[in-house]
């Protein structure tokens, strides 16, 4: 059984859709409805190229003091040559839909839904 993963499509609701969909933030978790994760809602970072990313938690949000954590859609073509520029920061990329590639230490690894590096 090949596992299946939540992957945002993004785009905007139909104008006669309801919307009552909201996230709710505790000190202890989050609740972000799939269906708030629209277009309107999409981030982007420094130094990536074809990519957007929808935020789940971060510094400040209520839960997450000291790790920021979201899905990305990358496009083909897109992504970061750079490294982080912060030596102390650490990360995992898991992939829940579509294919790519990632190059460590000159070593290029293949990417698919359930990978992570």
């Amino acid at each position: 059984m090949t596992a299946r993963y939540f992957a945002p499509s993004g785009g905007h609701p139909p104008q006669e859709q309801l919307l009552t969909d909201r996230a709710m933030f505790t000190d202890a978790y989050a609740v972000i409805p799939k269906g708030t994760m629209q277009d309107i809602v999409t981030s982007f970072l420094p130094f990536w190229t074809g990519t957007r990313l929808w935020v789940l938690s971060r510094p400040l949000s209520g839960f997450a003091e000291t790790f920021s954590q979201y899905i990305m859609e990358v496009a083909p073509g897109g992504g970061s040559d750079r490294p982080e520029t912060d030596p102390g920061a650490e990360c995992v990329l898991f992939v829940v839909e579509g294919s790519g590639s990632i190059g460590i230490d000159g070593d290029e690894h293949a990417l698919s839904p359930g990978s992570y590096v």
